[in-house]
């Protein structure tokens, strides 16, 4: 290094010093009335201002902004965009598979211990895939999450979210993002093929390109309080590099005997039929050869609405018809 260029980082660093000195008794002051999302803020100013003169603080500082200082709650909703929802279903209201639920489960660990995962350099996975044939509970399996995590449930809305027009689409992924980043959520965003497309195949459209560029440059800013959870019925349709980004690629298949048991046992479980024994059913339906979640909920409440209104004289025909789809 030079003597100009040693007098140059001198001079950086004096002026960075007093731009520092001049932040802490904001800080102080926001410290002293619990204001978080103010605090961030300065201390956001303050991790800028830190970057070129203190290098090695700045990191220390970044390193604790991205979780523990994450606002207390999201900003202005985009309604064109987005629905907001309050999580209602819990995990023991979702049939997974076993292996699936370690999975699962897993997620909620890691953001419910992120304070040890801190000590090590290590944040929380934050970025799921769902995919599967429809019908096998993508959506609510990401709603029972939002729950488990004790945050809210955001929706994006795929009719705001594409747009015909140039450059719209894009624009609405990063604001889509940006409001997920303001705060501690679950953002959930189905048909999610439609804006991840592979760019290999997209031939010479160059704006399908340019909407998965722009997913990619979002993902990856997205902090680990945002729990970004996507839905596809084609995985194979996705960018490959989209697909990079996600820690978990879960997939949802359809029922085997075991999945349609239990869930059958779920839906006909006493306390739904009140005066009526028809749990045993269960054994009979999960020979039937259902193709996904929905049916298997669609029948065993047919036998739950035929107890009440036919005193479930019905219900033998119900499963005979089910059993065989084809016969008159």
């Amino acid at each position: 290094m030079t003597e100009l260029d040693a007098a140059a980082v001198k001079k950086q660093r004096k002026a960075s010093d007093a731009s520092i000195i001049n932040l802490l008794p904001k800080l102080v002051e926001r410290m002293r009335w619990s204001d978080k999302d103010q605090l961030r803020q300065i201390l956001s100013e303050l991790s800028a201002k830190t970057e070129l003169a203190y290098p090695a603080i700045h990191k220390r500082i970044e390193k604790e902004l991205r979780f523990c200082m994450a606002p207390t709650e999201l900003r202005s909703l985009p309604k064109n965009l987005v629905e907001l929802c309050t999580p209602t279903l819990t995990l023991d209201d979702v049939v997974l598979d076993e292996g699936l639920m370690v999975d699962v489960k897993a997620i909620v660990e890691e953001h419910d211990r992120h304070d040890e995962l801190a000590a090590f350099d290590l944040y929380p996975r934050h970025k799921v895939l769902l995919h599967g044939a429809p019908g096998n509970g993508k959506t609510m399996l990401a709603e029972a999450l939002a729950s488990a995590l004790k945050i809210p449930f955001v929706k994006a809305k795929y009719s705001g979210l594409v747009d015909s027009h140039l450059g719209v689409t894009g624009r609405n992924i990063d604001t889509l993002m940006e409001y997920a980043a303001s705060g501690p959520c679950l953002l959930f965003l189905d048909e999610f093929d439609c804006v991840a497309i592979d760019r290999s195949a997209a031939g010479d459209v160059t704006e399908m390109r340019r909407v998965t560029n722009q997913l990619l440059l979002s993902l990856d800013k997205l902090p680990p309080y945002c729990v970004f959870v996507a839905a596809t019925n084609s995985e194979a349709l996705i960018d490959k590099a989209v697909m990079r980004r996600f820690d978990f690629a879960l997939a949802i298949n359809a029922p085997d005997e075991n999945l349609i048991q239990r869930l059958a046992r779920k839906e006909l479980d006493p306390s739904r039929t009140p005066g009526s024994d028809v749990i045993g059913l269960a054994n009979r339906i999960d020979k039937i050869p259902l193709k996904n979640m929905n049916e298997v909920v669609f029948l065993c409440r047919r036998i739950r609405r035929d107890l009440v209104l036919n005193k479930g004289q019905g219900i033998e025909a119900i499963l005979s018809k089910a059993e065989n789809p084809d016969s008159e």
